[in-house]
């Protein structure tokens, strides 16, 4: 039986290699745990044997850190990391780690749980907090997005994106940014500047506005972009959610997309495709990644296949200004 208190908590799914054996009941664990929600003990042995696909009585833990909110690249991840643990003697567990909550229960989970590695996913890796908590814990800590082998050029696909709107015809082109705390935004951000000083382009802050990755920042920031004079002709959103939020607020402002508006989202998740018009989107393989994550944690990849290469897919809100 696995209890469990409020969120952040830690969740348990088994890859077929690995048997979770019946323990003795534990002690209910001191006051100072209380609140970590906690598994049976799946510590015996952590540490993978030499033979990859031999069976480990309870498994090691991967323990994949997200924020808590709902996120179709976290979602991605996963995917790649449960389809990489069916062949693996491992454990895929999910601990959760709001940003606004200490990490005081991410180390106690840790201590309690002794994972052989966490991964941390977008935008935790750049929380140094959390990777110190793992250096104190001395467990091996994957940040997606910035181990090169774990990551694509996020700076470079940007420019090519900026410079295939230039190409169309637009030199008004907005950007609705990421999270300051997050990495990836930055290196979007950057690449974003780097393309429209290469092509002497207006970059001015009024074309930049942040965003927080959700549906409702997009939509807020589509609002005050489409109310520069003159207004702009592109805007690239550093995620698909935030995207779909600035055509949401396209249409109440009566601007077609792509007769008005060319858009342009980042990550190419599901949502991209179901958007009307369907959304033109920078691909990054995240699932490749999930699933290359577990590779590094067995090094069972000769040699890392990363930096991913990412794509601009080319769909019907992209259109060449006339």
């Amino acid at each position: 039986m696995v209890r469990r208190a409020r969120a952040p908590s830690i969740v348990v799914m088994t890859s077929p290699e690995a048997s979770v054996a019946p323990r003795p009941a534990r002690k209910r664990p001191a006051t100072s745990i209380e609140r970590a929600a906690y598994a049976p003990d799946l510590r015996a042995p952590l540490r993978p044997p030499e033979s990859v696909g031999a069976a480990v009585p309870g498994g090691a833990i991967v323990l994949l850190v997200h924020d808590g909110r709902e996120s179709a690249v976290r979602e991605a991840l996963q995917r790649g990391m449960e389809r990489a643990v069916t062949t693996a003697p491992l454990l895929l567990a999910i601990h959760v780690q709001p940003p606004d909550e200490s990490t005081a229960m991410f180390a106690q989970v840790l201590e309690h749980h002794r994972p052989e590695a966490v991964v941390l996913t977008p935008p935790l890796g750049g929380r140094g907090d959390l990777v110190d908590v793992c250096d104190r814990a001395r467990t091996r800590c994957l940040r997606i997005g910035l181990a090169p082998e774990l990551s694509c050029d996020e700076r470079a696909a940007t420019a090519l994106t900026v410079r295939r709107l230039v190409t169309l015809g637009h030199a008004r082109i907005g950007l609705v940014a990421g999270p300051e705390t997050s990495p990836g935004a930055r290196q979007r951000e950057l690449g974003y500047l780097d393309a429209m000083a290469e092509h002497g382009l207006d970059r001015g802050p009024a074309l930049i506005v942040p965003g927080d990755d959700t549906f409702e920042s997009g939509m807020a920031a589509g609002r005050l972009l489409l109310e520069i004079s003159p207004r702009p002709t592109a805007i690239l959103a550093c995620n698909d959610d935030m995207a779909a939020g600035v055509l949401h607020a396209a249409a109440q402002a009566g601007v077609p997309v792509p007769e008005a508006l060319s858009l342009v989202g980042f990550d190419d998740t599901s949502i991209a495709r179901r958007l009307l018009p369907p959304l033109a989107s920078v691909r990054i393989p995240w699932e490749r990644i999930g699933h290359e994550a577990i590779n590094r944690i067995l090094d069972r990849s000769a040699a890392p296949p990363g930096p991913f290469d990412a794509q601009l897919v080319e769909r019907a809100s992209l259109a060449l200004l006339t």
